[in-house]
């Protein structure tokens, strides 16, 4: 990840620390302004967890998917257990709850994007 100052260089994105957990922070990537707009409709962050921890439930409105950059754990969405490893993609529908067991024996990196369901937007865009 490129910690960057905020001037939004080409390529970079600025960091900041949306939250503190047991695994450390859970790092927020700040897209580019474009018009005094942000960039893309959607919001991302980056964030670990280590061996044997588990991160809080988690609820809200917004459309969630999280990416599995390395380790291994179990996805809680609901009483559902889902298995990840490096490379999967989880989605979390709006206002489910969910959560991630790291069971494996190195730490987890994860990104995770949300953006507000528009209900109105094409499936197939």
């Amino acid at each position: 990840m490129t910690r960057t100052n905020p001037s939004g260089t080409a390529g970079t994105l600025a960091v900041t620390v949306l939250k503190e957990t047991p695994s450390g922070p859970v790092h927020g990537l700040q897209l580019p302004l474009v018009d005094d707009s942000p960039a893309g409709p959607f919001k991302m962050s980056f964030w670990r967890l280590n061996p044997g921890e588990w991160s809080d439930w988690d609820q809200h409105e917004v459309l969630e998917v999280w990416m599995v950059a390395t380790g291994t754990g179990t996805v809680w969405r609901e009483a559902d257990a889902t298995r990840v490893t490096v490379g999967d993609v989880v989605f979390m529908p709006s206002l489910t709850r969910h959560r991630l067991h790291n069971d494996g024996t190195e730490r987890m990196e994860l990104f995770s994007v949300w953006w507000q369901h528009d209900p109105q937007a094409r499936p197939d865009v």
